[in-house]
């Protein structure tokens, strides 16, 4: 995975975005429930595929789903990622 602005890192199967980025020291994505509740690790994925885990309409509605929104913590990727930080992130 690398964020636009040049950071990269990677994911082991089945590893969500927020548990990589938080064992390899990536500090960039703010982290909080972890359980898909609060939207502090909202991100944007720009290219690449992804699953995404349940999460709560209220913090990811599905306008933002259908632009690439992800929370990180919910987001396990099928491929390499471009990923945008959003400015509450």
């Amino acid at each position: 995975m690398v964020f636009e602005e040049g950071r990269e890192f990677t994911c082991k199967h089945e590893q969500d975005v927020l548990e990589a980025a938080i064992a390899q020291g990536v500090r960039s994505v703010k982290r909080g429930c972890r359980g898909g509740g609060c939207g502090l690790c909202k991100v944007q994925v720009v290219e690449g595929s992804y699953e995404l885990g349940k999460s709560s309409v209220a913090v990811l509605p599905e306008d933002e789903r259908q632009r690439g929104f992800v929370l990180a913590c919910k987001t396990t990727p099928k491929s390499d990622l471009v990923i945008r930080l959003t400015k509450d992130s």
